[in-house]
């Protein structure tokens, strides 16, 4: 590698992330990576999730990027499709799609003096450094209901949409009631002849305060760049000052609390519908979600809602656990994705035959500084393990964690290095300090979330704010690695 002006870098997905790692390497001079993502365009998520509402819950100007600003989002929140817009016009503005190899879905990468990629499509391919950037959350979650094969209607979940089936008129059923059910409920509610939601269990939810961007105040951000930072400026701070909340602080958590029974009280004003949309756990053990037309949607009159969760399901009904009938001809599964599923379907095999998934079962899902995993050179995550957020927006992440990589990789040419990996005492210290700080949450309480896996781990979220982290990542300490010449 020391031999080359530059190394060989394979980037895996097209998200934001992936994008970011793509834009960021090329400004740091290094041109010779390919991003190869499995669909045949960028996007990720945005480009995925395409059902009735989908936005993003973190408003618009702090989910982009801090080094692209964009004076024209439409609205606080906006729309799934103006975001996939975002993506679409970085990827043309930074020049990425000539490093952009669409149709390439990863099945196993070998480190044999180098990563050894192998996909779908049968090309192979070798590159110095593997960067994966297919994210936590991509993998849709299907319930483990008996008889949800034997369902003879129109059935699909809510990430892989059906626009060809036109609900108007429909006896439809939608299972869960997590951020993609909240945004699409309202969406279909009147189109619908009936609906059906299942809810397993209440979400803390919040009041959303969408506001649409005024024309002036567009042009404003447009003129004056110091005016849109201190608009993002401002957000930032804001979510940032939820913090408290998630650590359990009793104050902040009687806080968060007041406002949204508040809001729950004034928009569900029948008492035994309120007691089932009431949380009898913390706030922010679970997801908070925002809505300010869910309540209002599920009182309808033509919304059945249930909390007996579902017994089974037959050719064109579903059965609850206390036997009732529901007559559904269209079921919709809002049931979220597997938590971290970045090896669904994808095997990462080390230099001495060590499989990740392997080294993941013997001791958690980690990874040193949340990006690197020991035995595993010349592989970085985004977004990976204790990286994700419940309170502020994963973009301050995602940037953090490239601009950190990058500084490794440079440090590896520096030291006319072969290769660089984590140091396995330092990444095992790094995450025991991770996980005694996450019993200190509301996290470690006594609810379950998909924030937690069975072994009681939380491998997905971040123990502190956002200023700790990137401070954490803003300098490369070689002490924590190895170097091989």
């Amino acid at each position: 590698m020391s031999e080359r002006a530059s190394p060989t870098i394979a980037i895996i997905g097209s998200g934001l992330a992936g994008m970011c790692m793509g834009i960021q390497l090329k400004k740091a001079g290094i041109d010779s990576f390919i991003i190869f993502e499995k669909a045949d365009e960028v996007g990720g998520t945005w480009r995925e999730n395409t059902y009735p509402g989908v936005a993003c819950d973190v408003p618009s100007h702090l989910y982009s990027y801090s080094f692209e600003p964009n004076s024209n989002w439409s609205h606080v929140f906006s729309p799934g499709a103006e975001i996939q817009e975002y993506a679409l016009h970085c990827a043309k503005k930074y020049d990425l799609y000539p490093h952009l190899k669409f149709g390439h879905a990863l099945v196993s990468a070998i480190y044999e003096d180098g990563w050894k990629l192998t996909f779908e499509n049968g090309h192979t391919e070798t590159f110095d450094f593997l960067i994966n950037g297919i994210g936590g959350l991509h993998v849709p979650s299907f319930p483990d209901i008996p008889g949800l094969e034997a369902f003879n209607g129109a059935k699909f979940h809510s990430a892989q949409w059906d626009h060809d089936h036109d609900l108007t008129g429909k006896n439809v059923a939608v299972v869960g009631t997590a951020a993609s059910a909240l945004q699409l409920i309202p969406e279909i509610v009147d189109k619908v002849k009936s609906l059906t939601v299942f809810q397993r269990t209440p979400n803390w939810i919040r009041p959303r305060m969408d506001e649409s961007y005024r024309s002036s105040t567009k042009k404003r951000f447009q003129r004056f760049d110091f005016m849109r930072a201190l608009h993002r400026l401002r957000i930032y701070l804001m979510l940032e000052s939820n913090w408290p909340a998630f650590k359990n602080n009793r104050v902040f958590q009687a806080l968060a609390r007041r406002v949204m029974m508040k809001h729950l009280e004034e928009q569900v004003p029948d008492e035994d519908l309120r007691a089932k949309l009431t949380p009898d756990y913390p706030v922010g053990c679970k997801r908070i979600l925002i809505s300010d037309d869910y309540f209002p949607a599920i009182q309808r009159s033509n919304v059945t809602f249930v909390t007996d969760g579902i017994d089974k399901i037959e050719k064109d009904h579903l059965i609850d656990a206390n036997g009732a009938k529901h007559a559904v001809d269209t079921l919709i599964l809002a049931t979220g994705f597997k938590p971290f599923s970045l090896l669904e379907n994808l095997e990462i095999t080390g230099p001495d035959g060590t499989r990740m998934t392997d080294y993941f079962t013997s001791g958690g899902i980690r990874a040193h500084n949340t990006v690197w995993v020991p035995g595993f050179p010349n592989f970085a995550m985004l977004v990976g393990p204790n990286s994700g957020l419940g309170h502020n927006s994963i973009i301050l992440m995602i940037e953090a964690q490239v601009n950190y990589i990058i500084g490794c990789i440079k440090a590896t040419l520096q030291k006319e290095a072969r290769t660089i990996d984590a140091r396995k005492d330092i990444a095992q210290r790094f995450d025991d300090k991770v996980q005694h700080e996450l019993e200190d949450t509301v996290w470690h309480t006594n609810c379950k979330s998909w924030y937690v896996g069975d072994d009681g781990r939380n491998y997905t979220l971040w123990s502190g704010t956002t200023l700790r982290y990137r401070r954490l990542l803003s300098r490369v300490d070689l002490d924590d690695f190895v170097f091989e010449k």
